[in-house]
C-alpha cells in the first residue's frame, strides 16, 4: 500500500530537467530600453546545419514570442545569406526590424572524480565490531561503491539581437549549459533564459 501511494505522488510531481542554462554575461544597447519591441517583427534564426533540428528550434523560440516573432526559414529559406543588404531591405518592406541570432560557439568536456563510499559497517569501528557476523548483518551491511569518473558537458551559445532599421547590435549575451541533453534542448533552454532576462529588462513584454 505504501509502495503504491508513493508512485502515485511521483506521479503528481510535474518533472522538471536537471539542466539550467546560465548568462554568463550581457549586453544591451542604452537607448534599447525606450523602444518597445513588442510592437515590432522579430525574425528569429538559429544557425545549425542539421536544417531539421533549425526548423524545430526555430519553432520553439517562436512560440516564446508569440505575435512578435516569425522563423527565418520561413522567411530566407536554407541557404546562407550572401547579400545582406538586399535581405534587410526584403525583411524591413515586410515590415520586420528586428532580428534574433543564436549559434553555438564551444563546448568544454571536463572529468570529475566522485568518491565513492565505503561499506555500511566500517564507517565507525563500533558499527564494523557489531555487525560483523552478527545477526542482522545481511539485514544492514551495504557493500559501498567504487568511486567512479564522471564526464561534464558544458556549452555555449551566443544570442545577439540585431536592429534592422539601424543595423545595429541592440543586445548580446554568452550562455552557458551543462549537460543538455542534445541540440534541441540545449537551444530550446537557452531561448527561456534569454526570453525571461529580455522581460525582465524591459525590452520586451
Amino acid at each position: 500500500m505504501k509502495k503504491q501511494l508513493f508512485f502515485a505522488l511521483m506521479l503528481c510531481i510535474p518533472f522538471t530537467g536537471l539542466t539550467q542554462s546560465a548568462i554568463l554575461n550581457s549586453w544591451s544597447d542604452p537607448n534599447a530600453g525606450t523602444q518597445n519591441l513588442t510592437m515590432h517583427k522579430m525574425v528569429v534564426a538559429a544557425l545549425i546545419y542539421n536544417q531539421a533540428v533549425r526548423r524545430t528550434v526555430e519553432d520553439y523560440i517562436v512560440g516564446l514570442y508569440p505575435g512578435l516573432a516569425t522563423q527565418s526559414y520561413l522567411l530566407m529559406g536554407d541557404s546562407l545569406v550572401t547579400d545582406e543588404a538586399g535581405e534587410s531591405q526584403k525583411l524591413k518592406a515586410q515590415g520586420y526590424d528586428g532580428i534574433l541570432i543564436m549559434k553555438q560557439t564551444g563546448n568544454n568536456d571536463q572529468q570529475q572524480f566522485v568518491p565513492g563510499r565505503a561499506p555500511s559497517s566500517y564507517t565507525t569501528w563500533g558499527g564494523y565490531w557489531g555487525y560483523w557476523g552478527g545477526p542482522h548483518w545481511v539485514n544492514h551491511y551495504n557493500p559501498g561503491s567504487p568511486g567512479r569518473v564522471e564526464n561534464t558537458y558544458t556549452w555555449f551559445v551566443q544570442v545577439n539581437i540585431f536592429s534592422l532599421s539601424s543595423n545595429n547590435l541592440i543586445y548580446s549575451a554568452n550562455t552557458s549549459t551543462t549537460r543538455p541533453g542534445g541540440t534541441v534542448p540545449l537551444f530550446e533552454d537557452v531561448s527561456n533564459a534569454i526570453r525571461s532576462q529580455l522581460s525582465t529588462e524591459g525590452l520586451i513584454q
